[in-house]
């Protein structure tokens, strides 16, 4: 008969475990700090598959040229409230959501938030995790809330959970709830300009997917493995204006 003791159990645990040391570096290139970090194989399979995602949406066409932005909005006594945006295809949208939903979407296998989740329970108390805070820091707020806020309706535009109500109301899920609050909103602004303001709010998204992106390749793919830098994009993910 077979025994195995917990020392031996944890010895076998621990021999499946793969380490990898990353280098947090600041903004001006000054090491802040190298953190050791050890994953399972089941952790390192999951960040794999993140990555793949991540490699499949860099081929979306809106990530080729300028990310759809706002570029003014304006106030009158005569018109109300006004939005100048960037022109796009509703097509390139459509195939943008389609290549991000496993990462977009929380309940998918390898999401954005699996994927921070799994770093994060390895990473805690070190320049990781505050880099993975910048980071879904930047997936909720996107580029416009952290500066300004429009309120239409009582709804805020500037928001993560307006922004799931049009992807869950109307591009994924279509629950008939959270697409009411978006017709609400097109009523007031034209579907046009709605769409085109929750467009623009995927950069932040898109961005930070794609930086985890990044970090998770210096674990999974350790061949590009180079130092960390917490606040800026590397230099080979897709510019986001």
């Amino acid at each position: 008969m077979l025994h195995c003791t917990d020392s031996a159990i944890e010895f076998a645990l621990a021999s499946k475990m793969i380490t990898r040391t990353l280098k947090a570096t600041s903004e001006d290139g000054a090491t802040r700090e190298e953190v050791t970090l050890s994953f399972s194989e089941t952790d390192v399979q999951l960040l794999e598959h993140y990555l793949t995602n991540c490699d499949r949406l860099k081929e979306a066409r809106l990530l080729k040229g300028e990310f759809p932005r706002i570029k003014n909005i304006t106030w009158t006594a005569e018109a109300g409230l006004s939005f100048t945006l960037s022109e796009f295809s509703y097509g390139d949208v459509c195939e943008l959501l389609h290549l991000a939903r496993p990462i977009f979407l929380s309940r998918e296998p390898v999401s954005f938030e699996k994927a921070t989740a799994t770093i994060g329970r390895q990473a805690k108390g070190t320049a990781i995790a505050q880099h993975l805070k910048f980071l879904r820091s930047t997936y909720e707020r996107g580029d416009y809330q952290p500066y300004f806020q429009v309120t239409v309706g009582g709804v805020p535009l500037f928001e993560d959970e307006t922004l799931k109500r049009w992807l869950n109301g109307v591009e994924y899920h279509q629950d008939k709830e959270k697409a009411e609050i978006v017709k609400d909103l097109e009523s007031s602004l034209t579907k046009e300009v709605a769409r085109g303001i929750f467009v623009s709010q995927l950069s932040g998204r898109v961005r930070a997917a794609l930086m985890l992106g990044h970090l998770a390749s210096l674990i999974a793919r350790p061949e590009a493995n180079k130092a960390l830098q917490p606040t800026s994009p590397p230099a080979a993910e897709p510019r986001l204006s």
